[in-house]
């Protein structure tokens, strides 16, 4: 997975900051949010992510969706917020990188 964006492209790079802006407000919060609202909060990051060329944003997201809604708070909330970021500052480019995220989430909650 190729890394050709440095988070201090911040002010150059104003979707990618929404977006970390947005699921770091999600860490933030998730312990007092309602499965819902954490379901609606990553549907948002999906469809945001889908609607600006990032693929790995979109399918993290989506995997968190899904998680919290058939495991609601016994999902690993945390494992995917912080692969979230790191899909979030990985190129959009790299076609590659959601799967290989989502397989560190699989590795993450394994143990």
């Amino acid at each position: 997975m190729e890394h050709g964006y440095a988070r201090g492209a911040q002010a150059a790079d104003p979707i990618r900051f929404d977006i970390s802006r947005r699921v770091d407000a999600l860490d933030r919060n998730y312990r007092h949010l309602s499965i819902d609202e954490i379901a609606r909060e990553a549907d948002d990051l999906r469809h945001l992510g889908w609607a600006h060329g990032f693929a790995a944003v979109c399918r993290l997201a989506g995997a968190l969706n899904d998680a919290v809604s058939r495991e609601g708070r016994a999902a690993m909330i945390p494992a995917y917020l912080e692969y979230l970021r790191e899909a979030t500052w990985s190129d959009p480019r790299d076609d590659r990188a959601g799967e290989l995220l989502l397989a560190a989430v699989s590795v993450r909650l394994a143990s």
